[in-house]
């Protein structure tokens, strides 16, 4: 059957065939769902079929019921897959052809851990970037994230648990086409800084690994309530606001896992709370080098005092306003 979708039509009206294939041309390209008509039912993976047929393709043939507003719901959406309403939109067409993605390709093939890192990664590197304009990110199954960083929202029909679920793949970001601009306007939006966190505590959860971080952080201001809901935050907020410190000072200072240590602290990074201060010694260094300027300068004997001069207009000025 192919990578994508294979769509086939049996028995819908006339009017909802031509709407539909319609809609998959001006999709193409412009989502992340790979889809095709085809007049031979015998390789398709999806049909559409009325919502008063009363016959259902067997698997792994996604049967699609076109419900009109007089059909009954109930029994017959239990002899479908999946259903969509008329009239046919590109809201729900683009609904109903992610979710028969899913079906067809599953999510049983991806790391979680690889997927939560992968986003949490993406996330990071353009918010640092101070990245100023929308950006669209296919995932597989069909599913595509927008993110618009200048709102710090996150645009995408996929429920926030299975964004920080990571059983997905994602793909090269691009800007947003006028398809996903229409997109945007009928999908939930979640905050992009909630959604960050959440991915961050996931994986301290399981344990993933970390960039190593070799300098000395500072907390410029606390996070936002959604990152103090984890065990262990409020207490590593607390010593990274009033001192920096290293890693390992933090994990020993704190008592808190390392896993938590670390993803916290990659957290803050991401979100501009956070500021590397540098190692001790180097730290430390310019005060040193200062000072032995200081002591050197100690051992020549003081300039003489040169003669003052005159008072200027402007001195005379000072003098009479009492600006000394």
């Amino acid at each position: 059957m192919g990578e994508g979708l294979v769509i086939g039509t049996q028995d819908i009206a006339q009017k909802d065939q031509l709407v539909l294939r319609a809609l998959v041309r001006l999709l193409e390209g412009g989502v992340n769902i790979r889809a095709r008509f085809s007049e031979q039912l015998a390789e398709c993976n999806v049909v559409f079929v009325p919502g008063h047929w009363p016959y259902r393709f067997h698997a792994p043939c996604i049967t699609v019921r076109v419900m009109d507003p007089e059909d009954v719901g109930a029994a017959l959406e239990a002899t479908a897959d999946l259903t969509v309403a008329t009239p046919l939109r590109m809201t729900n067409v683009i609904a109903v052809l992610q979710s028969a993605t899913q079906r067809v390709h599953g999510a049983s093939q991806f790391d979680p851990v690889k997927g939560q890192r992968a986003l949490f990664e993406l996330l990071g590197e353009r918010t640092r970037m101070a990245e100023r304009r929308r950006a669209v990110v296919p995932m597989s199954a069909g599913q595509q994230i927008v993110f618009d960083f200048v709102q710090q929202l996150v645009h995408t029909s996929m429920p926030m648990d299975v964004l920080l679920s990571g059983a997905y793949a994602l793909g090269e970001p691009h800007r947003v086409s006028p398809v996903e601009e229409e997109l945007i306007r009928s999908v939930p939006a979640h905050s992009l800084r909630h959604l960050l966190w959440g991915l961050a505590m996931r994986l301290a959860q399981t344990g993933a690994s970390a960039p190593e971080r070799t300098g000395h952080y500072r907390l410029s201001r606390w996070p936002d309530a959604v990152g103090l809901t984890a065990a262990g935050h409020p207490r590593l907020a607390a010593l990274l606001t009033s001192q920096a410190l290293s890693y390992e000072q933090a994990c020993a200072k704190s008592g808190v896992p390392e896993a938590t240590v670390r993803w916290f602290l990659e957290a803050c990074l991401a979100l501009g709370l956070a500021v590397d201060e540098g190692s001790a010694g180097a730290a430390s260094a310019p005060t040193q080098s200062a000072a032995a300027p200081a002591a050197v300068g100690a051992a020549k004997p003081p300039n003489p005092p040169t003669a003052a001069g005159p008072p200027g207009w402007l001195g005379n000025l000072r003098e009479r306003l009492k600006l000394w």
